[in-house]
């Protein structure tokens, strides 16, 4: 039997090197020194990264049609976008959101802790990077980040285009030569900007960076340099061949059988479908709810914890027992991959009002507000299915942050979303992966967020 005397730091080392052995997840590295010549970019210089120079990202084509103008949520305004921060243009269609802080407190929080993402953000490899440790420039799963934040925080960040246009330069720079994919990004990038991840790709990276791209066609339109649409939909297309089982599941690559419940973006399957016309996507968000309802009623019946991965997805599934998904010990465990499934999760049910979603989260919120008391100050940095905390006092960013928008699923956590925001507002996170987590966590809990 596996037991926990674990430290909160012993548990974040070991997942650092763990994770950051396959690209899925971040395990809290802290954002280091870097290499010489990099700049830092807090405010973006005019120069940085729109060099009319250099290569456009495959497949752009500056005669690409511009947006269709028949949803009139993406209708541009005078400011050419299609949907700046802090417009609200189109209200959620359930849940709840923060009471305890002011719309305009809300909106100010994210455009502070947006401002301090950027100083982790550099001009780097031919583009820009969220600078992911000493070792490593960029992981597909930052560029993914980032490229959300950035198409989010247009309206507020002048340079949000240029910022975004450079992340997916790189994005396509390092392609994932191992699979011949051009679409899909290596799962890392050196320090000194060669290839780290020996060719493959990352599903969850490119689920987010085919997500981001959907939604920056509805920003700013594909008709310039960069043909966002046709971008996404070329991800998409690969991701389906590479990362996805037939029967629909997520994959790791040469495991067929084996799933990261984390990859269960149901956000982006919908907006695949939306995009695609692909009935597969369908299927995928299907079978992501088969798979988590069936863990949460056969493993964690008291609990609702969901693991970081299965195994045995195509007979019997079961938590993955160690070594299988990411190589670690912690992938049977609600650890550093399954924390981000209240945010993946909260984020379809506000905008679609899917009870799917809603069913899964509320079970995990309801062990939440029980083993904390309704403090988030008593998270633990992990669980196990049963509940036992894995770091208890550990009340991470990067699990308080995905915590605070899972709650926004029922009218009955709302004390316990406004100790979270609260909770959250106070202890801004500074490194890399908890920084992310919470803030586009606590983008969708201000309800700023929305779907392509």
């Amino acid at each position: 039997m596996k037991t926990f005397a674990l430290s909160w730091a012993s548990v974040a080392l070991a997942v650092t090197g763990f994770l950051s052995a396959c690209g899925g997840g971040g395990g809290g590295a802290e954002q280091g020194a870097v290499s010489a010549g990099a700049t830092t970019v807090a405010g973006f210089s005019a120069s940085v990264g729109t060099d009319s120079s250099a290569p456009a990202p495959a497949g752009s084509d500056s005669s690409a049609p511009a947006r269709a103008g028949s949803d009139t949520t993406f209708t541009p305004g005078a400011n050419g976008l299609g949907y700046p921060f802090a417009s609200h243009k189109k209200a959620y269609v359930a849940g709840i959101r923060p009471t305890s802080s002011t719309q305009a407190a809300q909106d100010a929080l994210i455009r502070t802790q947006y401002d301090s993402w950027k100083t982790g953000v550099q001009s780097r490899c031919g583009g820009y990077v969220a600078v992911f440790s000493n070792e490593y420039a960029s992981v597909s799963e930052g560029a993914g980040y980032g490229m959300l934040l950035s198409v989010v925080m247009a309206g507020y960040d002048a340079q949000a285009k240029t910022l975004f246009d450079g992340l997916f330069r790189v994005a396509r720079s390092f392609p994932a030569y191992g699979l011949n994919e051009p679409a899909l990004m290596e799962w890392r990038v050196k320090a000194d900007c060669t290839s780290g991840g020996g060719g493959w790709n990352a599903v969850d990276g490119d689920l987010d960076i085919a997500m981001a791209l959907l939604m920056a066609d509805r920003q700013w339109g594909s008709a310039g340099r960069v043909n966002y649409k046709k971008e996404a939909l070329a991800t998409i297309d690969a991701m389906k061949r590479r990362n996805m089982n037939p029967q629909g599941f997520t994959t790791g690559l040469g495991t067929w059988n084996t799933s990261r419940t984390s990859d269960y973006m149901i956000t982006h399957f919908k907006a695949f479908k939306r995009a695609t016309g692909d009935a597969f996507w369908d299927l995928a968000t299907d079978k992501s709810f088969e798979l988590l309802n069936l863990m949460q009623a056969r493993f964690a019946p008291d609990t609702g914890l969901i693991p970081d991965f299965i195994v045995n997805t195509h007979s019997d599934p079961i938590p993955s027992p160690g070594y299988m998904g990411d190589g670690n010990l912690l992938e049977d465990d609600y650890s550093y991959n399954a924390c981000r499934i209240p945010w993946r999760l909260a984020s379809d049910y506000v905008t679609s009002g899917d009870e799917r979603s809603k069913v899964v989260t509320a079970k995990l919120t309801d062990f939440f507000q029980r083993a904390t008391g309704g403090q988030p100050a008593n998270f633990s940095g992990g669980y196990t299915l049963s509940g036992t905390p894995m770091a208890p006092g550990y009340p991470s960013p990067t699990f308080v942050g995905p915590a605070t928008a899972g709650a926004m699923v029922d009218a009955k956590f709302q004390p316990f979303l406004n100790s979270l925001w609260t909770h959250s507002s106070n202890n801004l996170s500074t490194g890399y992966y908890g920084t992310e987590l919470q803030l586009l966590s606590l983008i969708v809990a201000s309800g700023n967020w929305w779907n392509p």
